[in-house]
């Protein structure tokens, strides 16, 4: 753009223009909103013009899109790994039910893509006759067995539909009920049927002999029904059993009566995990039902003398998860059986203790164990010092399996600090050690403040020449340093150590990486009950990564208290957002 030099010259100073440039001006300007108008009048048709060459791409997008040449077979892969649950539920909002809604195409694969539809959780509301503690009008009881029944009858529908589709895959159910049950006693005496659970149990009966893995989470009674309407001869491929089956209603705090674990006679399960104390109640009686099985969990308490019965049929165990319950008083006619169970191939033991201490455990002979994780209480000395017992069950089975133990577990709470070192010695080919189990810490609360650690972790330090000559008696000498080929350590007890130890428990296993004296630790989680003083992560990571070593290190501190706020504070009553 050139200006008339007088405009050019007016346009550093604030003069007045003479009457002959207002009017050359005014011209100007004219002439300049014209073209503006022209220049808005053609970027109007160009907008509209890329606007319809831009549908007319998005059309060619849509047919050249590659999704809509995949083949079947890749669509059907690819559905499959959109199921994210282990068990998916019936929503249309989630795979596999909303592949039915994207088109016909994909509905057309989807139902008939056999696989996607073997796995299923089923839901049971309960019928609120007997699965309600609230005291209700009769017409709102009506109300909500009418609601109930007729949102069971659609869930049944979409369970049939459902499992129809599953072709003849074998079938994962997880079926769950409120545990809020106390069975109605109808007018001639008897306990009315829960006419919210019948129906669908019907309905599943045809595809049991489908049923691979099966998990339960309900009432006794309501599981007792399902035996009765679903019996084991239909149950021909059942290889997986859990049930999370409690006792309610008035035998509650009752003794529990022995209950039938007709499941376990099915020539075809291999992995059983209960949670029953009514099922796992002298489970020891059965014979000739566990040589089958190589994966076992039992959650309620069963006591030693079964846990050896039934381990003696169990030769080809894998894992075992049990909370052994000893008592602290028994007569000897009851003490267990104590010849020798070999396991040949056991690999994974969780074995919790409570009460008193068994000699059980040292009939167990497991030469390949590979993963330990052992917990028991605190057991005294009857003395004034209070010392703890050495934990000889636990010492037993690291000295057993130490040349294939590659995981440890243990609580250092429990223990004597000599006692953890005693079997950190032995596990020399532990790779992943973990002490104790996560806390969960309130900021609020002062309880519980600690003033020392119940092991000390410098223990873990792989000494030096210089510092091994300052060491005590107590920690390992250069050449019997713990735990050589350690490559996870998780404490999770929350100890109050200093972050100059820190520094010096990691620092010497990264050093000693580096000279190949040890394995390099790839992954520390510590929990802390004091409060973070200051940020040590990144010099540690740092100093791992020179050496040529990637480290995840993660460290837990206690939150800070929440400040005490009173009736004059100016954040008394503040909604909590």
């Amino acid at each position: 753009m050139h200006l008339n030099p007088i405009l050019t010259e007016l346009l550093r100073n604030n003069e007045l223009p003479s009457q002959l440039n207002l009017q050359e001006t005014t011209e100007l300007r004219s002439r300049a909103n014209e073209d503006l108008v022209h220049i808005d009048t053609e970027i109007q048709r160009l907008m509209a013009k890329r606007e319809q060459v831009q549908r007319s791409l998005d059309i060619y997008n849509i047919i050249l899109s590659p999704a809509r040449r995949l083949l079947p077979d890749i669509l059907r892969e690819i559905f499959h790994h959109c199921i994210i649950r282990p068990y998916p539920i019936l929503s249309a909002m989630e795979a596999p039910m909303v592949l039915t809604r994207v088109c016909s195409l994909w509905r057309s694969v989807a139902l008939s893509s056999p696989r996607i539809w073997t796995r299923l959780h089923i839901p049971l509301p309960g019928d609120p006759r007997v699965s309600s503690n609230n005291i209700m009008s009769n017409a709102r009881l009506l109300e909500l067995r009418q609601r109930f029944s007729k949102t069971m009858a659609l869930r049944c529908q979409a369970v049939k539909e459902w499992l129809d589709r599953s072709g003849s895959c074998p079938l994962l159910l997880s079926i769950a009920h409120p545990f809020e049950y106390f069975p109605h006693v109808g007018n001639d005496g008897g306990e009315e049927e829960d006419d919210v659970a019948g129906p669908l149990f019907q309905i599943i009966h045809p595809y049991a002999a489908r049923w691979e893995h099966l998990r339960l989470s309900m009432p006794l009674s309501i599981y007792q029904k399902l035996e009765t309407k679903i019996p084991l001869d239909r149950l021909s491929r059942l290889q997986s059993f859990t049930g999370n089956i409690l006792s309610t209603g008035p035998s509650l705090g009752v003794a529990p009566t022995p209950t039938p674990l007709h499941i376990i006679e099915l020539p075809s399960l291999k992995a059983l995990s209960l949670n029953c104390l009514q099922l796992t109640i002298n489970i020891g009686r059965y014979r000739n039902s566990w040589n089958r099985l190589t994966n076992m969990r039992f959650e309620s308490p069963v006591t030693d003398t079964d846990l050896l019965e039934l381990l003696r049929q169990c030769h080809n165990l894998i894992t075992l998860d049990v909370n052994v319950q000893v008592p602290w008083i028994r007569q000897e006619s009851l003490e267990p059986n104590l010849a020798m169970v070999l396991l040949p191939h056991l690999e994974s033991l969780k074995l919790c203790e409570t009460g008193a201490t068994s000699r059980a455990i040292f009939a167990v002979n497991a030469p390949s164990l590979k993963v330990l994780h052992y917990r028991s209480p605190p057991r005294y000395h009857s003395n004034f010092e209070a010392r703890l017992f050495r934990p000889e069950e636990l010492i037993w089975l690291i000295s057993n399996a130490a040349a294939s133990l590659q995981a440890l577990s243990i609580d250092p709470q429990t223990l004597e600090p000599e006692h953890v070192l005693e079997c950190l010695r032995l596990a020399v080919h532990v790779k992943d050690l973990t002490f104790g189990d996560n806390l969960v810490f309130d900021p609020d609360s002062e309880e519980g403040i600690r003033y020392y650690d119940f092991f000390d972790l410098e223990a873990f330090t792989v000494p030096t020449v210089e510092y091994e000559s300052s060491t005590t008696n107590s920690m390992p000498l250069q050449n019997e340093f713990l735990l050589p080929k350690l490559e996870s350590l998780e404490v999770n007890d929350g100890y109050i150590i200093g972050n100059d130890k820190i520094r010096r428990i990691l620092m010497s296993r990264i050093d000693a990486a580096q000279r190949r004296l040890t394995s390099p630790l790839r992954f520390v989680k510590i929990q802390f009950w004091r409060q973070k003083e200051e940020d040590i992560v990144p010099e540690i990571v740092a100093r791992a990564r020179d050496a040529g070593l990637e480290m995840k290190l993660d460290l837990v501190y206690r939150p800070s208290s929440s400040p005490i706020v009173g009736p004059l504070s100016p954040s008394f009553l503040l909604p909590n957002h």
